[in-house]
């Protein structure tokens, strides 16, 4: 934050617990999250993240998103209207609409949330088509139902893939601090370079094989 200072702008993901799964979650169509109180499960950064002075989080169930400065409400503002959690209008997506990057502290590319933003813009069937009514408590204590297709239960995945894509295309930095590997990706660039991939194939992030047996249980 004193790096970014307040004309720059900071987020971080501010989920809970995903316990099922994002597409078991929202079954119930029960209160998910309070956007006052619930912690993060992202770790201990992006958790006390959310509790610092001048943070808001976005009003979301299952991907709430944390932020602080110039862009903050505006990458904030409406998640809890969007039809797919990470999809068009979310935090995630607006993302490269401002030149921003995504840093990943300690982990790889299957941990990048961005690469299911990549899959809900593009035309990867990886969401349910069934829509589901899961609700949040927001800062003024009101009841907020927020209709998802959520992501497909137990769809394998090749995020991992992500390194070399990005290495590849020069859209990367990575270095070394204290025992974690950071990794520094320009969120437009791959942003671009992953919808065109995702238009010829889009399959790409998806093991294949995996998804077309399970083809006819994809609701």
């Amino acid at each position: 934050m004193e790096v970014l200072t307040e004309e720059g702008t900071l987020m971080m993901p501010s989920y809970g617990e995903f316990r099922g799964g994002e597409y078991g979650m929202v079954q119930g169509n029960s209160i998910l999250f309070d956007v006052r109180t619930s912690p993060s499960k992202m770790g201990r950064i992006p958790d006390v993240f959310w509790r610092m002075t001048g943070v808001r989080r976005s009003i979301h169930p299952t991907h709430c998103q944390a932020a602080w400065g110039k862009r903050g409400d505006w990458l904030l503002e409406g998640h809890e209207r969007c039809l797919q959690s990470c999809g068009y209008g979310t935090p995630l997506w607006k993302l490269p609409q401002c030149e921003g990057e995504i840093l990943l502290i300690g982990v790889d590319h299957r941990s990048n949330t961005f690469i299911h933003t990549l899959e809900d813009a593009g035309p990867a069937p990886s969401t349910s088509r069934s829509r589901f009514e899961p609700k949040v408590i927001d800062y003024d204590g009101n009841i907020v139902t927020v209709p998802t297709h959520p992501h497909l239960p137990g769809l394998a995945r090749r995020f991992h893939i992500g390194d070399d894509f990005c290495r590849e295309r020069g859209l990367q930095t990575e270095t070394t601090v204290g025992n974690a590997r950071l990794r520094l990706i320009n969120a437009c660039g791959f942003w671009d370079a992953a919808q065109a991939k995702l238009r010829a194939d889009p399959l790409f992030f998806i093991d294949a094989a995996y998804y077309k047996s399970r083809a006819s249980d994809h609701k």
